[in-house]
């Protein structure tokens, strides 16, 4: 399924926005639309419960695995992104944007677990001078790719990365 997001016309809709976002009727996009919308005001009265109930501190056994699975998170959605991104493949955008926001996540608990100065110190550091800007290069390049996607491999075959450079500006 993912393969054809490179290949809009197999989902028989048209590459620009304004036009249908996928297989599937219009009736289908509202009805999945208004959904989404429902699950996320859903949210908010649960966020509330959890605010006032959920202990100041907390002890954690997994503390380490949780922080490597993150990481790890992290080094992978920025691995996928740099190597679809290589094979111009537009699929990168959905790479980029996971990458930017578990590297927003990242920081957000960095900053928020920070037990004491020095540890916070540490956490807007890295937040200031790592996560954040890569977050915003990873959003931009996924909103770049959304405007002006790379064209089917056919459309480029025998182009080179001059003309191609050319292409993109």
């Amino acid at each position: 399924m993912l393969g054809t997001l490179n290949q809009p016309d197999r989902l028989r809709c048209p590459a620009r926005s304004g036009g249908p976002v996928g297989p599937g009727s219009r009736s289908t996009r509202i009805r999945l639309g208004r959904a989404y919308v429902a699950a996320g005001l859903l949210m908010i009265p649960w966020v509330l419960f959890l605010s006032r109930t959920l202990p100041a501190g907390a002890t954690d056994c997994h503390w380490a695995l949780a922080w490597v699975g993150v990481d790890s998170s992290e080094a992978l959605a920025l691995f996928a992104t740099g190597w679809l991104l290589l094979r111009a493949d537009n699929r990168c955008v959905l790479a980029a944007t996971a990458a930017a926001v578990l590297l927003l996540t990242d920081a957000w608990l960095d900053l928020t677990s920070a037990a004491s100065r020095g540890e916070l110190l540490i956490a807007i550091a890295m937040a200031v001078f790592a996560e954040v800007p890569i977050a915003i290069a990873c959003a931009a390049l996924a909103l770049r790719l959304t405007r002006h996607p790379f064209p089917p491999a056919a459309e480029t075959a025998g182009t080179t990365d001059k003309q191609e450079e050319q292409r993109c500006l």
